[in-house]
């Protein structure tokens, strides 16, 4: 019976050891706009889903006009390639998908520059999530 506990507690250690599906990336606002996370997407034959997550502080008892703001992202693999685009974060909004069932090109640590010109008043910094959604089968 001794052993048979150690044998399930040993797999429950195993188990619990697994990679994490998702990882999350916070930077504070230093006011620059600037922004850089090293997001893992080891494996090519996986799906990722990538969002950003923010938030801004806003006066009370004054309109806000700010509808969205423009987010200049650029990812380099771990080649040295690059490829950029801007999107438009919802400032409403606390978290908002960016990319889903994104498979990379290259396994490795993917760096995610993001440039927010001009940061709005009152953002508190930027984050990213990313999320393993499906594996090989």
């Amino acid at each position: 019976m001794k052993r048979l506990f150690l044998l399930l507690c040993v797999l429950g250690m195993a188990a619990s050891c697994s990679q994490p599906l998702s990882k999350e990336q916070f930077i504070r606002s230093d006011g620059s706009g600037e922004y850089s996370f090293s997001v893992e997407l080891a494996d090519t034959l996986a799906a990722y889903d990538i969002s950003f997550f923010s938030a801004i502080d806003r006066p009370l008892f004054q309109p806000d006009t700010l509808r969205s703001f423009p987010l200049q992202v650029v990812w380099r693999s771990p080649s040295g390639r690059y490829f950029s685009e801007t999107v438009y974060y919802p400032a409403d909004s606390l978290k908002a998908r960016y990319r889903s069932g994104l498979v990379p090109s290259e396994g490795g640590d993917w760096t995610l520059s993001v440039t927010i010109s001009p940061e709005p008043k009152g953002l508190r910094g930027l984050g990213v999530i990313c999320r393993r959604i499906s594996a090989p089968e």
